[in-house]
């Protein structure tokens, strides 16, 4: 198995490893489980920063190599960061199949990864992005998706 998404730097190093779950009412608690049984279990490698997504939160690791469950350092909710590509588009993110959101967060880092983003989209703030050094990590770098054979 692979991570879902996976973002590079510039010099082409693993920097971001995301995993999108379709699971309503996700908790930090679960996100954390969740997180620990993917490293224990391979499924994802351990990496600078690791992002899980689900439709009602996005929880981000900064230094996401420890294989205990450990909460997320960072957490924002999916509808405000997807916003922009949810109205775009006029999906419900309750109602998207996982590889749709899937989609819709890779395009959110395709754009992150482009010099200079907005710090802010419909008035929706991306401090976080900024705070936890996910920003310089994955800028001018590439998203790679998992590619289903």
């Amino acid at each position: 198995m692979r991570p879902d998404i996976v973002v590079y730097s510039k010099d082409e190093k693993v920097q971001l490893v995301i995993e999108v779950k379709k699971r309503l009412g996700a908790t930090a608690e679960w996100a954390a489980s969740t997180r620990r049984n993917l490293l224990v279990h391979g499924v994802i490698q351990p990496s600078p920063f690791f992002l899980l997504v689900s439709p009602d939160h996005l929880y981000l690791w900064k230094n996401a190599i420890s294989l205990e469950a450990a909460p997320p350092d960072y957490e924002a909710k999916t509808k405000e960061v997807l916003s922009q590509y949810t109205e775009q588009s006029n999906l419900n993110l309750d109602d998207i199949s996982e590889y749709s959101l899937e989609m819709l967060v890779a395009s959110w880092l395709n754009d992150l990864t482009r010099p200079e983003p907005t710090r802010q989209i419909n008035g929706t703030k991306f401090d976080w992005v900024y705070e936890s050094g996910l920003y310089e990590a994955i800028k001018d770098g590439s998203v790679m998706t998992e590619v289903v054979q």
